[in-house]
């Protein structure tokens, strides 16, 4: 129920079509009838509280296409052809000659249509000169001009903000999708370079490994699409790519998962892990002459993950300092999906590269069209 109203609401105020337009107006003249024939009614009825209402609604409406007029000319012209563009100083002198023309009508409207009709009713007439006339018909001018900009201020301030808002969802959602494109052809090539190099060792491994590729391929075709996929898929695709390394490096790679906690009902942007893990293998264990070594270690508590990779390097690498295209796209994707909800850190040495990464897993931001 509250959607629908909210949606209402929203609708009522800010679409264009017809019958919402139309209603809005009916709406805000309605109201301004009310509160104007309210103050009419307390000055004519000089606290006399059975008279208040009797003929100041009637009055109210007589006044009536004088202030729509002076309204709908200042928001619908010189609104849009002046102070929307700048051009300040005329229409500040048009509104101001407007609301002079419009007040100059009251002491005509006042003279030959309210006082005879209070006359015919038998309401006292006040004797109301033409200059205190016309400063009254000034002040519901000015009154009624500025609560008609006011609102149409308002609402144009509103939906700037909602189309703002709406151009930078569609940024942010064009940046995500580059940078997840950017995942796909990054990690194609080392995959397929890793096979190549099994392949031209005549490995037996080599079959096993196209296989695992075609499921990892089947993944990113099929789930990475998504906002969000479930934990445990994400996992088992970094254990396929694990497995996929492990047979190209063999007995040269001694490797340690170690994965705990409630996979089954949490969710995680795709790929997010995999960039690091794929790092670890290309310009960690890749690099080393000696014995390749790495160690994986991820736990989930409720709804926080805790991830954090070590892998040796060699100490001959003349680049220690280097962070890698991979990395610099999940830091971006991680900046964007879980804003304020993760704790990145990168340490490294001549001998060791670490990754600690903690997200709050539920605190995805979503970002819909």
């Amino acid at each position: 129920m509250s959607m629908y109203m909210d949606s209402f609401f929203s609708k009522l105020v800010l679409s264009n079509e017809t019958h919402y337009r139309l209603g809005r107006h009916i709406l805000f003249w309605m109201v301004w009838w009310v509160f104007l024939g309210f103050i009419y009614g307390f000055y004519y009825s000089e606290g006399k509280t059975y008279e208040m209402f009797s003929i100041s609604y009637i009055e109210s409406l007589v006044f009536m296409p004088q202030h729509i007029f002076l309204s709908y000319a200042i928001i619908y012209y010189i609104l849009p052809s002046y102070i929307f563009k700048e051009k300040y100083w005329i229409g500040f002198l048009l509104v101001l000659l407007l609301i002079l023309m419009t007040a100059a009508l009251s002491p005509l409207i006042n003279f030959n249509v309210i006082r005879p009709l209070r006359e015919s009713l038998h309401y006292s007439v006040k004797k109301v000169t033409f200059f205190y006339s016309f400063m009254g018909g000034l002040r519901g001018s000015m009154t009624v001009a500025g609560f008609a900009v006011a609102v149409k201020l308002v609402k144009h301030w509103y939906q700037n903000k909602i189309e703002n808002e709406q151009l930078e969802k569609e940024r942010l959602r064009a940046e995500l999708e580059v940078l997840k494109g950017q995942i796909h052809p990054h990690f194609m090539f080392n995959t397929l370079n890793s096979i190549y190099s099994m392949a031209l060792k005549k490995s037996d491994a080599t079959p096993e490994a196209i296989l695992k590729l075609s499921q990892l391929m089947r993944y990113i075709l099929t789930e990475c699409t998504k906002v969000t996929v479930a934990l445990n898929k994400e996992v088992e695709i970094l254990l396929h790519y694990i497995e996929l390394e492990k047979s190209r490096f063999g007995e040269r790679l001694d490797i340690s998962v170690n994965i705990k906690g409630d996979l089954d009902s949490n969710t995680i942007a795709p790929l997010l892990l995999l960039p690091f893990v794929e790092n670890s293998f290309k310009h960690g264990a890749n690099e080393m002459i000696e014995q390749a070594w790495i160690s994986l270690d991820l736990q989930v508590n409720e709804s926080t993950l805790k991830f954090k990779l070590i892998n040796g390097r060699s100490i001959d690498n003349n680049n220690p300092n280097s962070i890698h295209v991979g990395l610099q796209n999940a830091k971006k994707r991680l900046q964007l999906l879980y804003p304020n909800a993760y704790d990145l850190r990168i340490t490294e040495d001549a001998e060791t590269f670490v990754v600690s990464l903690v997200i709050s897993l539920d605190s995805i931001k979503l970002i819909e069209a």
